[in-house]
């Protein structure tokens, strides 16, 4: 194999990686309003309240922060999984394990993805008010997130006492971990690097002259 075409096969396999890490750095920042779809809780009032239902709730997207990589633009919406809409946080301040994994899911082109929450790492608890930071990982179909962070801020109030509306708004932000290295990546690794290594050999070797016997 000649040095320049081995030197591109090295340089093509180590772009390809760069390419792949670079997707991996992608970021989830998005925020917005929860719309009262008659969010409930379980409590005498919502500062002391053990659990929130968000079944008919809407997430209004208002703001996409830079490089975010969730598909979503503002005045795009999304509900939470049916089945896992009751926040379960129980009477303290956390973190706490929640009482159910709580699944936010959205869609962008042919993408899905999925952030599933497993605790409360923070329960703020002002008069009327309930202030939820929720913790998970999450994933997409296209590959792009594979089990990273995942944070879901909530904020909830309700100005008027028991009785009265709710308001509320939300954050979520993630950063990507690149996913451990398939075997076949790690080849494709070692023949990149010793393809370029071989290159450099052979181009060190043309240039150092022959002396004369």
């Amino acid at each position: 194999m000649k040095s320049p075409v081995v030197g591109a096969l090295g340089a093509a396999v180590i772009a390809a990686l760069g390419a792949s890490s670079a997707a991996q750095a992608a970021i989830i920042d998005f925020n917005g309003e929860v719309l009262d779809g008659s969010i409930t809780y379980t409590g005498t009032s919502l500062d002391v309240s053990t659990e929130l239902n968000l079944d008919s709730a809407t997430f209004l997207v208002l703001k996409v922060g830079a490089g975010d990589a969730s598909g979503l633009a503002p005045d795009d919406g999304f509900a939470l999984s049916p089945a896992t809409s009751d926040i379960i946080y129980g009477p303290g301040s956390g973190p706490t394990s929640l009482g159910a994994n709580v699944i936010v899911s959205w869609s962008a082109g042919a993408d899905t993805f999925t952030e599933t929450l497993t605790s409360a790492l923070s329960i703020k608890r002002p008069a009327n008010e309930i202030d939820l930071t929720l913790s998970g990982k999450l994933s997409d179909t296209g590959g792009v997130f594979t089990d990273s962070p995942v944070l879901l801020m909530l904020s909830l109030s309700q100005p008027d006492g028991p009785l009265g509306d709710i308001s509320a708004s939300f954050a979520t932000m993630s950063g990507g971990v690149p996913a451990i290295p398939e075997p076949s990546t790690w080849a494709m690794m070692a023949l990149g690097f010793g393809a370029l290594g071989y290159a450099a050999l052979r181009r060190r070797k043309t240039s150092i002259p022959t002396l004369p016997a």
